[in-house]
């Protein structure tokens, strides 16, 4: 099991490459559910709400709240990455869910992630002293037009950034991260018409940070927003779906309602 480490430079590598490609799905340490979220307008459902990490406890994430049209979050502060005096740290989360879309909505047409937050890089170091953050969806269609299908997996996308102490020094400074898993090209690309809708599907997403410092430096990475969303509405429709989205979570902050 791979847990809070500190590494030094002979092992720098091994965190990048944690990094790309994501800690393994199986032998999560800790996981929490969430109840159902939706039906969100105009015909989505977010079911099977469950966020792990294997090297920090949870939440993380935090529990979900509608948003247009998706799921926001409000990570929690243990969602963060430190190190000084040279070694790394990793912190990992995963999400899982599964979207269902009524074939009127339209199906599933892409899924979104957008997420950011503060970092911090102080010493005089080299560009080894750095913080990154990473990010992987990964979708697996179970549905078609309203009709169950065989299972099959989507290509992942996967995006991240990188900071370090010689180009961006200085205390809280904001990064953000933005990747889009585009489900409707991709089936159009596996043989299937353009009618055909994906209406199910199970998501994994897949986040890292990372810090890494050397002697007399400091690196700090936290994660402060957190969004998914399934498609971007046109501008026209963005108030109503507000509107509908008001009348379902009344009071929550979040939807500035």
């Amino acid at each position: 099991m791979i847990g809070k480490i500190c590494m030094h430079s002979c092992c720098r590598q091994a965190a990048l490459a944690l990094l790309i490609i994501g800690l393994p799905a199986a032998a999560r340490a800790a996981s929490i559910s969430y109840p159902p979220v939706g039906p969100l307008p105009p015909g989505y459902t977010f079911t099977n709400i469950v966020e792990s990490s294997v090297t920090d406890g949870v939440p993380l994430y935090g529990a979900p709240s509608p948003i247009v049209v998706g799921l926001g979050f409000t990570p929690t502060p243990t969602f963060s990455a430190a190190s000084t005096n040279g070694g790394a740290d990793i912190t990992d989360g995963q999400l899982n869910f599964t979207v269902t879309a009524v074939p009127s909505a339209g199906g599933i047409p892409q899924i979104n992630v957008s997420e950011g937050g503060l970092f911090t890089l102080l010493g005089p170091g080299t560009g080894a002293t750095q913080v990154l953050a990473g990010a992987i969806i990964r979708a697996t269609v179970v549905e078609i037009n309203g009709v169950p299908v065989s299972p099959f997996s989507l290509t992942p996308v996967s995006a991240s950034v990188n900071y370090n102490v010689v180009t961006s020094p200085g205390m809280d400074q904001d990064w953000s991260l933005n990747l889009t898993l585009n489900v409707a090209s991709q089936l159009g690309l596996l043989g299937f018409g353009p009618n055909d809708r994906a209406t199910k599907a199970d998501v994994v997403i897949d986040n890292s940070l990372v810090a890494l410092s050397q002697l007399q430096t400091e690196a700090r990475i936290s994660k402060t927003d957190f969004d998914i969303t399934i498609f971007v509405p046109e501008p026209g429709s963005i108030s109503l779906l507000g509107l509908a989205l008001c009348g379902l979570a009344a009071g929550r902050k979040r939807l500035g309602c």
